[in-house]
């Protein structure tokens, strides 16, 4: 059985560019832009192609494919189901509940002679670049101003708070997973929804995504950090409990950071 999702707005694009089934996009010849990776017994790629419009312009997208990559869930605890099921179901529950993210433009899946295939192509985020290549730019030359580094940090800090209100825990929450708007930096967009999971606990959300975050984000002062995590909050003094939780995160990533700087170490003297 084929399932093929084309989005409404774009239907007319995907014909013109006679990709309007499963086959058609499967086979299409693309530019990798990550080469497939082979994992779970099966591999995943990502390329970018540009399609044309009825305006003659061009819409940049990328298309993902993948075979036999899945990951078992509620709903398939045995089989399980391709990965970018999950991620395409994700963005759906995201754009319903106005979180800023990746746009669909089609998904697919079929089992072809007892393989699970599957594709997701998404709009290209156009202007946009990943935080640490933003924070790298920010500070290549000195450290900014405090109200200049607030900027950025206050709009990151909202979309992934509205995550995280929307009950969604990201699970691999890497500053390459949020992309900024470099014309206009009141935007932020969350990516690679693969292993996103909702949550009941609000505290699991919270303290697992900012402990990764936290982790991985380079340049920040602790005054930073802290401005960070009370936008993320809405307030402006933390309460005991927003402290307690703080000082977890602090110490959950200084407990990461040193067990992967020692395990550097012990490979290099192997």
């Amino acid at each position: 059985m084929t399932t093929l999702y084309i989005a409404p707005q774009h239907q007319k694009t995907l014909a013109l560019n006679q990709l309007n089934d499963f086959d058609a996009i499967w086979n299409v010849k693309v530019d990798w832009f990550e080469a497939p990776n082979e994992r779970r017994g099966g591999w995943s790629g990502v390329g970018r192609m540009s399609l044309k419009t009825a305006s003659e312009a061009s819409l940049g997208v990328f298309l993902k494919r993948q075979e036999n990559h899945e990951r078992r869930t509620l709903m398939h605890p045995i089989k399980g189901e391709p990965t970018f099921a999950c991620e395409f179901k994700m963005m759906q529950y995201l754009a319903k509940h106005q979180v800023p993210s990746l746009k669909a433009v089609a998904f697919g899946q079929r089992n072809f002679n007892g393989s699970m295939q599957a594709l997701l192509m998404t709009e290209e985020l156009v202007g946009f670049i990943p935080l640490e290549q933003a924070v790298t730019q920010l500070f290549s030359e000195k450290r900014p101003t405090l109200s200049v580094q607030k900027t950025l940090i206050k709009q990151v800090a909202f979309t992934v708070s509205k995550l995280h209100q929307s009950g969604v825990q990201h699970r691999s929450l890497y500053p390459k997973h949020l992309f900024v708007d470099t014309l206009n930096v009141q935007d932020a967009v969350v990516i690679d929804l693969e292993k996103s999971r909702t949550k009941l606990l609000p505290f699991m959300r919270t303290f697992y995504d900012l402990s990764t975050l936290n982790r991985h984000s380079e340049h920040w002062s602790r005054t930073a950090r802290l401005y960070f995590y009370k936008q993320y909050l809405g307030v402006n003094k933390l309460n005991l409990w927003q402290k307690f939780v703080l000082k977890m995160i602090a110490k959950r990533s200084s407990r990461k950071k040193t067990h992967k700087t020692a395990k550097k170490t012990y490979q290099g003297t192997k």
